[in-house]
Formats: structure tokens, sequence, C-alpha cells
């Protein structure tokens, strides 16, 4: 007996269009207000930068993780910082 996928373990992924996430046509949005070739390139330019990054895994929560642990660095507390200000 073969055993079947259950269909529910698709309900997490995100919504992709030709492997584009669908939030990031929300950029068209900006063409909208401002309806001219140069700000359609520039909508188009943005959404084909993260299309490549994301072809090869650098999406934009994983840009977004990288840039807070540059920032947070690494060395990590298990205190909070009101104690290890206080009773340190």
């Amino acid at each position: 007996m073969k055993k079947k996928d259950a269909i529910w373990r698709n309900a997490g992924r995100r919504l992709t269009i030709w492997g584009i996430p669908a939030p990031a046509f929300l950029v068209y949005l900006a063409w909208c207000r401002w309806p001219c070739m140069m700000a359609f390139y520039i909508c188009s330019g943005v959404i084909a930068f993260f299309a490549l990054l994301a072809r090869y895994g650098w999406t934009l929560p994983v840009l977004i993780r990288r840039l807070v642990h540059l920032i947070r660095g690494s060395k990590k507390s298990g205190r909070p910082w009101w104690y290890r200000r206080f009773y340190e």
C-alpha cells in the first residue's frame, strides 16, 4: 500500500508566481502612483533583482535575518538587558 502525501502540507508554502513571491508584486502599486515607463522599469528591476537572489537561496527573510545578525553580533546572552545592567 503506497502512502499518500497529505495536501495540507502545502498550506504553509508562500504563494509564488514563476518563482517570485506574490507580495513582491506589490511594488507595482508604486507604478500606479507614478505612471511613467521609468517607474515601471524600476519596479520590474527590483522584482528581477529579488527573483535572482531567490534563485540562489537569498530570499528577503534570509537577508533580513543576516542583517539582524550583523547588527546584533555573534555573542548572545541568556540574561535580559535589565538584569545584566542592574545585577551583574
